[in-house]
């Protein structure tokens, strides 16, 4: 399917640059940003998706893993604070 878009000339511009030093066309920009407008979960859902069996198995929520994740983070802090004193 080809859909015409017109794209105002500094937003172009921008375009363009991006695509430069990214080193991808112009048209993958785009296409890049209308899909995560579309679907902006899409990146974290990816991202979690080797995760999402592992909480299957374990019976949890998206949730509790979140709360999981928290409370790990928070002992790695504390460990490599009180290891630094």
């Amino acid at each position: 399917m080809t859909i015409h878009v017109e794209i105002p000339d500094p937003l172009a511009a921008k375009v363009t640059e991006a695509a430069r030093t990214q080193g991808t066309s112009p048209a993958e920009i785009v296409l890049e940003a209308v899909t995560r407008t579309l679907d902006p979960l899409a990146d974290l859902r990816e991202l979690m998706a080797p995760v999402y069996p592992r909480m299957e198995k374990l019976g949890i929520t998206e949730d509790e893993a979140v709360e999981d994740f928290e409370r790990i983070k928070h002992e790695l802090r504390y460990e490599r604070k009180t290891a630094r004193s």
